[in-house]
This record gives C-alpha cells, structure tokens and sequence, in this order.
C-alpha cells in the first residue's frame, strides 16, 4: 500500500467498523490514549515498510455533549493530500450506543470548488455524500449533527 491507501484503509475502512463493531471499546480507547490514532496509523505504515510523514499532535480526539442522551467524538486528521481523504470525522452516539452516526469531512474536488464534502458510512458498509460544507462558524460539525438528529430523533435545530 502506498501512503494514499493506508489513509483511506485507516479512515474510511478500519474506524467506521470499528466503530460501528466494537463502540464501547473504541470510545474508551480513545478518550483514555489520546494518542491511540497516530500509534494505529503508525502501526499500519510500519506494517506495509511505508514512511510514516505524520506526527502524533496531527491527530487530535475531542469530545463533546450534544444532549443529554447524545454524545459527540471527533477525530481530526492531517490535512488530507487529496481526494477523499479526510480533514475529520464525527462519531455520533447515544448512551445505549444504539443509534449510531459515523461522518467524514473528505477533501473536495474542484467541481465542488474545492470544498469540503459531508459524507457517512453506515453500519453496512454504505458510504453516503451529503454535499459541501465549510469550515467557518463549525458548519461542518453542525451539518454532521443536524443529520444525525434528524435521522435519529426526528429533531431540526431552528435556524437563526
């Protein structure tokens, strides 16, 4: 695998299902090693003998309260290369971990203008584009969360 292969396998293969597999333990592995994303990557290009370009501190893994019953994760990513490879992604559940939300934000195109996309992989596999998006005024994440709400609980945040 080349450089462009392990990002994707890593982004768009290996987190959505573990994720949608095995929640519980990839949250709590993340928030107790915030360095665990650079240490699996890591880990990969040493596997194919491929140079590793990135650092730990591009891997970042914040979390957040959407509602009471709905948290936020999110993984930021070096800045990708090229197309689809990701700025970030949005893991969305609930306490239960039953209504799950696996988003990227994946580098554009220039049919898109160069913006970013907002995309999903579903619990089956599926990968869905939801459109452009922006990073100003955290568009991208409020973009991932109105879907997720939507989807899930039916609910629409009133726009201002």
């Amino acid at each position: 695998m080349n450089l462009h292969e392990i990002r994707y396998t890593f982004e768009h293969g290996l987190l959505p299902h573990c994720f949608f597999e095995e929640k519980e333990k990839l949250i709590g592995l993340v928030l107790q090693n915030k360095e665990i994303l650079f240490q699996i990557i890591d880990d990969i290009f040493t596997q194919e003998k491929v140079e590793n370009p990135y650092s730990a501190e591009q891997f970042t893994v914040e979390k957040g309260k959407i509602t009471d019953e709905v948290m936020m994760i999110k993984f930021t990513f070096p800045a990708p290369e090229e197309e689809p490879l990701c700025y970030c992604s949005y893991l969305f559940f609930d306490k239960g971990f039953e209504k799950l939300g696996y988003f990227c934000i994946e580098r554009g195109n220039a049919l898109g203008g160069a913006s970013p996309f907002v995309c999903a992989w579903t619990q089956d596999g599926s990968h869905v584009n939801y459109g452009n998006c922006t990073f100003e005024n955290q568009n991208d994440f409020l973009r991932c969360a109105d879907i997720y709400m939507e989807r899930e609980y039916g609910m629409k945040r009133e726009e201002s």
